[in-house]
């Protein structure tokens, strides 16, 4: 387990933690404004 999250942390170029993740879309600015905003492009975006 331990090994698939340390790959996804590199895959993801996660350096400090804590980071958002919105469908692996990083939160770049943090705040509930702007997490908020991630989610609804995220729900808004073509499947």
């Amino acid at each position: 387990m331990l090994q698939v999250d340390t790959a996804d942390l590199q895959a993801l170029q996660v350096r400090q933690t804590p980071v958002f993740f919105v469908n692996t879309r990083p939160l770049l600015s943090f705040g509930p404004r702007q997490l908020y905003e991630l989610i609804l492009s995220e729900l808004d975006a073509p499947r």
